[in-house]
């Protein structure tokens, strides 16, 4: 779709930009915000840097600790079950799941800047002209983790299922007085088995991150650049995204209300577009893509966020305004995120070069 001096220029950054692993706040990510400034100045775009505080706890241990309590949770309500019965069962794990939701909302609102210990700090860049509504967003920063996405996915899902389960057993129980000792011993071992990937998820700095996301950067900047005839613009590159959307929560905080986020994360080469969001349906995001009528111009298909994964546009999302996440890829594409072959040596930079289309695509038709 995209000409290829485009897919070279996009090959070009991405390779720049993932030369090594860029740990937020790390002085490879500062070398590369400052590529990424750069590009933004050449394009007509005012820059500032914005340093925020944050708590890398949750980021670094968020995963890990919420898969155990959601297993304690399950070993809870199947002991209950067995000894005291499927009512109680049913009333204390109604009520173990409601605190559980709850401490989540808390969580990834406040943890992330209120918690005091692990403090630490990053940079986001900002750069804008005009008094944009439409912003581009795309975070700089890389980790690894002992458990590829895919894994973590997998566990994430496999946990939902397990309770699904769990919740069933429990209904059918109460029509019945079948001892049902065997099928909570298996759901127990079950909900172990599914736990461990996501129980020993630990964050490192061994990947160069070039799917996740010098990608996404690459395709916001390459859009900023095709925008130079839209009088309003704003373009944010993120830090600590990797560690619980630290720099989107705290930006978006601030933002004032009613503005769009378009945030990249994650484009291979290959697979099937998405616009990924969470909260209410983005319906100006949804009737601007519709608008679109260029037969050079990706049509990504619209749907909540895949369970297990977290994106810059749930921060916005969270404040009430219209975000979503355009992402491309594959099975194996989340099999190497996270982990040392998400590098760019088999990246061809096209579906970079498609992603920069669409969002200039999309950025025209809500501006």
């Amino acid at each position: 779709m995209a000409s290829q001096e485009l897919v070279h220029r996009a090959k070009d950054l991405v390779e720049r930009l993932a030369r090594t692993p860029r740990f937020a706040g790390s002085q490879e990510e500062t070398e590369a915000r400052a590529l990424c400034r750069g590009e933004l100045e050449r394009a007509g775009l005012e820059c500032v840097e914005r340093r925020f505080e944050y708590s890398q706890w949750p980021g670094k241990w968020g995963v890990p600790v919420a898969a155990a309590v959601q297993t304690a949770t399950i070993f809870i309500v199947a002991r209950i079950a067995m000894h005291q019965g499927p009512l109680v069962a049913l009333v204390a794990g109604a009520a173990l799941y409601v605190a559980l939701l709850f401490a989540s909302a808390d969580a990834k609102r406040r943890w992330i800047t209120a918690l005091p210990f692990q403090r630490a700090s990053s940079v986001n860049l900002e750069a804008g002209r005009g008094s944009p509504s439409v912003w581009l967003v795309a975070h700089l920063d890389s980790k690894s983790q002992t458990v590829p996405m895919l894994a973590r996915i997998a566990s994430s899902i496999g946990l939902a299922a397990v309770i699904l389960v769990a919740t069933t057993v429990l209904l059918l129980s109460l029509r019945g007085d079948r001892d049902a000792s065997a099928t909570w011993r298996a759901i127990e071992v079950s909900a172990l088995i599914v736990a461990l990937p996501s129980i020993l998820c630990w964050v490192r700095n061994q990947s160069s991150g070039a799917v996740d996301n010098a990608s996404g950067v690459a395709a916001v900047l390459l859009a900023a650049q095709s925008l130079s005839a839209v009088r309003d613009l704003g373009v944010l590159i993120t830090s600590g995204e990797e560690l619980g959307l630290a720099g989107a929560r705290v930006w978006a905080a601030k933002a004032r209300p009613g503005i769009v986020a378009l945030n990249c994360d994650t484009v291979d080469d290959g697979g099937g577009w998405r616009l990924m969001y969470t909260g209410a349906i983005p319906s100006r995001i949804r009737v601007a893509l519709d608008a679109i009528s260029s037969s050079t111009v990706p049509k990504p298909a619209i749907g909540r966020m895949i369970p297990g994964i977290l994106a810059d546009s749930m921060a916005f999302a969270d404040r009430g305004n219209e975000s979503v996440t355009v992402s491309r890829g594959t099975l194996s594409t989340l099999a190497r995120i996270h982990t040392r072959r998400d590098n760019s040596n088999a990246f061809t930079g096209s579906g970079v070069a498609d992603a920069s289309v669409l969002l200039a695509a999309l950025t025209r038709e809500l501006a």
